[in-house]
């Protein structure tokens, strides 16, 4: 009995011990984080305070717009025609990008955008709205985003649009619904992605055929997955009709190597090296996601499995050619992506292989 309760009370100890460490971890985090929030805010308030102080003082005239989207790859893909419009209606103006550091490749490679801002995560970004440093502020997030580790309520004010995480796609594209939300009229041009003679030079190295399809089986959401069962059965299919190589691109291997159906160049290449992959794809297979949008940007022929997310059935997140279908093939379930029969899949890339050599491919 003695040796039981002791046990029991080791258990105790241990369970409390385990539960401790982890809130410790948890509050940790959060500081840590807090902590690099407002030394990035501090940075990037220096910038923007020396950056007006210059403009005001050369005496250009010169409006100061900052566009706030800092994630992800498919919603900044989607949203590049918002700059070409703001330069468009106001050539003069000094654009600034505010985006998380990991996707700020796809920013300063834009012509069209004068300077890249990091910025840590949502909280900081309103607090750089709200500094008034800036003449005009295109914030492209929903209304009912915020950062879920700072905990803080500071979320978008005076949105007017009624745009929000529940009803986006009734709204049209990502580029529509984000344009409308942030005060802009609905946009429709396609997107455009901006590739460095570096990433060329990079997908060079790799020796790629002359022809080949390249897939992408992943996103951010698990709910936007086709199985993998059928992604092999799929290429089986492939690899039997055509004499062409499938290369398989995104930040993880999805698809088993060992059974020699496709080629993984996964968390080997840059966003911007992805593009160029893809570029030169003879047709794109994949799911929503962001090197779904890169094939659109960029001009490759696709097919896009897309099942029904966050409650909106048979959307369209693309615009330009992906918006309209000249250049798509797109493969809607009744419900979830996984219910997408593969020999549906099959009788659109074998559509979309046929004409592929006639369809726009962007130089």
């Amino acid at each position: 009995m003695q040796e039981t309760a002791g046990q029991d009370t080791n258990s105790l100890i241990d369970c409390y011990v385990k539960s401790m460490s982890r809130i410790f971890q948890k509050l940790y985090r959060r500081w840590r984080h807090r902590l690099r929030v407002y030394i990035n805010f501090i940075i990037n308030y220096l910038l923007l305070k020396r950056l007006r102080s210059r403009v005001r003082r050369e005496g250009l005239n010169r409006q100061i717009i900052i566009v706030m989207l800092l994630e992800h790859l498919g919603d900044i893909v989607a949203c590049e025609p918002i700059v070409r419009y703001l330069k468009e209606n106001c050539p003069n103006t000094f654009i600034i990008w505010g985006v998380k550091r990991t996707y700020r490749e796809l920013i300063e490679s834009n012509p069209n955008i004068d300077l890249t801002l990091p910025v840590h995560c949502l909280t900081e970004r309103m607090m750089l709205i709200n500094s008034g440093l800036c003449d005009e502020v295109v914030d492209l997030h929903f209304s009912d985003r915020y950062c879920s580790l700072c905990k803080n309520p500071l979320r978008k004010e005076n949105n007017n649009s009624g745009i929000n995480l529940t009803n986006y796609f009734n709204y049209g594209s990502l580029l529509s619904a984000m344009a409308q939300s942030a005060g802009l009229p609905a946009l429709y041009d396609g997107p455009k992605v901006y590739i460095p003679q570096s990433a060329i030079t990079k997908v060079d190295s790799v020796n790629l055929p002359s022809q080949f399809i390249v897939i992408n089986c992943t996103s951010n959401a698990d709910a936007k997955a086709w199985p993998k069962e059928k992604w092999k059965i799929l290429l089986q299919e492939i690899q039997a009709k055509y004499d062409i190589p499938v290369y398989e691109i995104g930040l993880r291997t999805f698809i088993d190597q060992t059974d020699s159906l496709c080629k993984s160049l996964c968390g080997q290449l840059s966003i911007l090296e992805s593009a160029e992959v893809i570029r030169r794809a003879k047709l794109f297979i994949g799911i929503d996601s962001g090197p779904a949008h890169l094939a659109n940007a960029v001009g490759t022929p696709g097919v896009i499995l897309l099942g029904s997310y966050l409650g909106f059935n048979k959307y369209n997140p693309f615009s330009g050619l992906y918006g309209n279908g000249k250049n798509v093939k797109i493969v809607y379930a009744e419900d979830s992506i996984s219910n997408i029969p593969v020999d549906k899949v099959i009788n659109q890339v074998h559509r979309m292989m046929s004409i592929s050599s006639n369809s726009i491919h962007a130089v």
